[in-house]
């Protein structure tokens, strides 16, 4: 992107919220700013937009919903040598099956919790993810609080990176996106719309 109005308005039409909005930028000038030289501090970022379902009919905290689905965004920091992880984003649960436009059930932030795991293999062969650039494919493994939701849930970012190709390159062997693991609606899985990526070492998000 070519300016700083490029970026924020990238931003606002894929909905990152208050921590992202601020984040990515800051985040994209670290970047630049080593020219790819970056300092090994052990710090990574991940970033997302995209959307989850879990299987229903399923009752939970508003009502039975057919196709339980949440839009979520995010921006943390981690540090998997030192197990730590800050950041977070926000989230809408709506009901997939609905007609537009559909009705909001729930909405408000999330936060990262605590680090659990963090890999750069593929789950299948156990073959290592190569960089792209600055991004790399991989899993991360948290926990995260989302408010009014549920709290301590287990969840799983997934980057993948199709230029790089099959195990080996870029495929992590999961589908690009979130997991979010038993919650009162069930397990969440990717929904196939979205994008999430992963930093190579030497780049965190700042405010």
């Amino acid at each position: 992107m070519s300016s700083e109005m490029n970026r924020k308005t990238f931003l606002k039409r894929a909905g990152l919220g208050t921590v992202a909005a601020a984040s990515v930028p800051a985040a994209l000038a670290t970047s630049a700013a080593f020219g790819g030289n970056l300092p090994p501090n052990g710090h990574r970022i991940a970033e997302f937009v995209s959307f989850s379902q879990a299987a229903g009919p399923k009752s939970g905290p508003v009502g039975t919903l057919t196709s339980p689905r949440i839009g979520m965004n995010g921006a943390v920091t981690f540090d998997p040598d030192a197990g730590w992880v800050k950041g977070g984003g926000g989230y809408e649960l709506f009901d997939q099956a609905a007609a537009v436009p559909k009705p909001l059930k729930l909405t408000g932030q999330w936060e990262a919790n605590q680090f659990v795991d963090y890999s750069t293999e593929n789950v299948n062969t156990h073959a290592q993810l190569n960089p792209y650039g600055l991004i790399q494919p991989g899993i991360l493994t948290l926990t995260a609080d989302l408010d009014g939701f549920a709290t301590g849930l287990t969840m799983m970012l997934v980057c993948n990176v199709g230029a790089l190709g099959a195990p080996g390159g870029g495929l992590t062997g999961l589908d690009e996106g979130w997991f979010l693991e038993a919650t009162p609606y069930g397990d969440f899985e990717p929904a196939g719309v979205g994008i999430t990526h992963l930093s190579v070492e030497g780049i965190s998000v700042t405010a």
